[in-house]
């Protein structure tokens, strides 16, 4: 997370401000921006993950290539991925997950 995150800061303004939370005892991860560029407030989740069970959670993705890309390309299995922000019916379309 922290390398997306200083992915993402090495090529934008440097008014915004990219924050890894973690919450290790609940196991959820989010990845922040947040600041100004020019005379508009930036306030975003870049995405938002939470290991349920045997399976990452991914709740939010606003990345370029895609969380689940990002995992993958770590040795995560798609079907230990499940894309939350596709409702349950739509999950089973994927080749992903579904809970």
């Amino acid at each position: 997370m922290q390398e997306y995150a200083d992915y993402l800061a090495g090529g934008s303004s440097t008014s915004i401000v990219y924050s890894v939370l973690v919450d290790e005892a609940q196991y959820k991860y989010q990845l922040l921006a947040q600041g100004w560029e020019a005379n508009e407030r930036i306030f975003s989740v870049i995405f938002h993950a939470e290991i349920i069970g045997e399976h990452i959670w991914i709740q939010e993705d606003n990345t370029e290539e895609g969380l689940a890309n990002l995992l993958m390309r770590r040795n995560v299995s798609k079907q230990d991925i499940v894309l939350a922000y596709y409702p349950e019916y739509h999950r089973k379309y994927t080749e992903f997950a579904v809970h």
